[in-house]
């Protein structure tokens, strides 16, 4: 929403041609075309003014043939609220053909009063706004035979003073698709249209739209006059649109094997599935930040995963801390063996994508060397199979090759199925082996505890000395714990870790056993605490994300490790900016960047803290070994 600024000494007493926002005394007036007076200006009434003149400069609308604040009878009564903005058929102002609502920046609501007003009044056309692209336009399509409830269609634009619907309803073409800033707020409208309406699951549902519009995108829109298939036309048949969709669904099924099985298949009513697509037509999610799809998918899915089970989805930009810090580099494998929709392995890859694109010119070279790196070297595991699945299609979407990502019980490896074996395991019966990673990114869920004996069984940490010194299995443990223990087994010597943890792993006294395991297996390098606020709402539980090296041989568990050699050693960084209030809610600014302090501190530790090479580590073992030797000695 661009407008100039106008510096009066005194109020003016008419409209101007262009729309402007007139300072005066440092205060901010608009004047108003269609009332002939001047307002304070009000992020709202800014709003409402800059679409005025859009009527009349770019769809030809005339000012006498638009009114605003206008009353609505519902049924008896009138609506509570008057609608901002209306555009009639003519200067008669008696059958009104746009009913517009708008909103301040950053506000999301209204398209239902919106709807209520059309329904009122018979009015097929509306528009919602909050002066940022994408606008909503929609179509109101009157009840069929036995009916009783409106459907709705997105519209690509509202028709001209001298156009008709038809006018409007043209290809959509790659160059007419606008990258998201807010795609959650569209799949939330989708999800409540189909709770509303189906009996089928809302992310299933919509996770296979999604699919199928990405391969529409990869497949039909090579350049940017290439029209969509992925559309619905206002005259469209519903029926004509389900056929376009399934054929879409069904390439993309092929593409993309082990995302869906080959018996899915769409199972929304034509009524749903077009209201559906004609809410995404619009957006080009290949140009859209990962990060905005990812956010909209883990508040979608699985809601009460978030709670009792412990996970939290991690925040990007606590991500994104966590990749600058470990800097993967091409070649390097990485690991997530609780990655949910894959925020890690997709932080990891775009900043090896980056690499790449610094280091080559060729755009084919380019495109091969990004295959090769995020089918070859990039794994995941989560024990839910619904988010695996999307964290899968992240992985081949972005990847476009082969996925290593599987659901399973990271910490069981006895449960594992012959496929999960095959890509994490290597060697076969007593001598099989878990596979060893470069770099392993993390975010475990720790709450609840594991009792099962064939996973215990598996961990060291499980077994305590006894008064008596015989090691004894304690009957349940933190899952936390174990993740420790499994990430460290399965990062290679030298290999470079983030773990998010419960800040109690460095504090609470019960817990001395943990540290010194980890003492004894890896280098702590930094800790960074993240405070209560970053997993609100779902927690408040105060954590840290601890950067470890893995030494090249474990120290011996009688070893004298000193302590304070090591804590010196160790960069400590708490943040003060963690970009989320005491509500959970994340802290923009107007560009909607998160205000925090984790790019800084990611700045100071790539600075203070310095992964060794293994020959620095085997060095560094080798001088351990002869102090204990000679402490021995005497």
């Amino acid at each position: 929403m661009e407008y100039s600024v106008v510096n009066v000494k005194e109020k003016p007493d008419k409209a101007p041609e262009k729309f402007c926002v007139y300072l005066i005394n440092e205060e901010e007036y608009i004047f108003c075309p269609i009332r002939n007076r001047l307002y304070k200006a009000k992020p709202e009434e800014k709003v409402r003014q800059w679409w005025i003149y859009r009527l009349k400069e770019v769809y030809g609308y005339s000012f006498s043939q638009i009114e605003v604040e206008v009353k609505v009878r519902v049924g008896s009564t009138e609506a509570k609220k008057r609608a901002d903005i209306v555009v009639y058929k003519d200067e008669k102002k008696k059958i009104p053909r746009i009913f517009i609502e708008v909103k301040k920046p950053e506000r999301k609501d209204g398209i239902e009063q919106l709807k209520v007003y059309q329904n009122a009044t018979g009015c097929r056309l509306g528009l919602w706004s909050n002066g940022m692209p994408p606008h909503v336009y929609l179509l109101r399509m009157e009840p069929k035979d036995g009916e009783e409830e409106a459907t709705w269609r997105e519209l690509r634009n509202i028709p001209g003073k001298n156009e008709k619907l038809a006018d409007v309803d043209c290809p959509i073409t790659r160059k007419e698709l606008e990258s998201l800033t807010d795609f959650l707020s569209i799949v939330r409208d989708c999800e409540d249209h189909i709770k509303a309406h189906e009996g089928t699951n809302a992310f299933d549902e919509i996770f296979k739209l999604i699919i199928t519009k990405l391969y529409d995108e990869k497949a039909n829109l090579k350049n940017d006059d290439s029209s969509a298939q992925f559309r619905v036309g206002i005259f469209e048949a519903q029926e004509d649109v389900r056929k376009r969709i399934d054929k879409l669904f069904e390439h993309a099924k092929i593409r993309w094997k082990g995302v869906f099985q080959d018996n899915e298949v769409i199972q929304l009513t034509d009524e749903s599935l077009a209201y559906c697509v004609s809410a995404l037509q619009r957006a080009y999610l290949l140009k859209s930040p990962a990060d905005i799809l990812g956010a909209a998918f883990e508040v979608m899915v699985n809601p009460d995963m978030k709670g009792d089970k412990g996970q939290y989805f991690t925040p990007r930009h606590v991500v994104k801390m966590c990749i600058d810090v470990l800097k993967p580099q091409d070649g390097e494998s990485v690991f997530d063996p609780a990655c949910g929709s894959g925020g890690f392995l997709i932080g990891a890859m775009d900043y090896v994508y980056k690499q790449i694109e610094r280091e080559r010119d060729n755009e084919n070279e380019i495109i091969e060397n990004k295959k090769d790196y995020a089918s070859e070297y990039v794994y995941g595991m989560d024990y839910d199979r619904t988010i695996a699945k999307v964290a899968k299609a992240y992985m081949l979407i972005w990847g476009d090759g082969r996925s290593n990502i599987v659901a399973c019980d990271s910490l069981n490896a006895t449960a594992w199925d012959m496929d999960t074996l095959a890509k994490f395991t290597i060697g076969s019966g007593t001598e099989m082996k878990l596979r060893q990673f470069d770099i392993i990114a993390t975010n475990p869920p720790f709450a609840g505890d594991i009792a099962t004996d064939d996973t215990l069984s598996q961990y060291e940490l499980a077994f305590k000395g006894d008064k008596n010194g015989h090691r004894k299995r304690q009957n349940k443990m933190a899952k936390e714990k174990l993740f420790i223990e499994r990430c460290i087994n399965m990062l290679t010597p030298g290999g470079r870790m983030a773990i998010v943890l419960p800040r109690g792993i460095l504090k609470n006294y019960s817990d001395e056993n943990v540290r010194r395991y980890i003492m004894r297996n890896a280098k702590i390098l930094g800790v960074v605490g993240l405070g209560g606020n970053m997993f609100k709402p779902f927690t408040n539980t105060k954590t840290l994300v601890m950067f470890l090296q893995k030494r090249m041989v474990p120290l011996l568990e009688d070893s004298e490790i000193d302590l304070m050699d090591e804590i010196c050693k160790t960069a400590f960084c708490v943040t003060e900016k963690p970009g989320k209030d005491r509500t959970g809610k994340m802290i923009v600014d107007k560009d909607g960047e998160i205000i925090s302090d984790l790019d800084e501190i990611a700045e100071f530790l790539s600075d203070n803290i310095t992964f060794m090479t293994n020959e620095e580590l085997i060095e560094e073992h080798e001088k351990t070994k002869n102090v204990k030797s000679i402490r021995s000695e005497e």
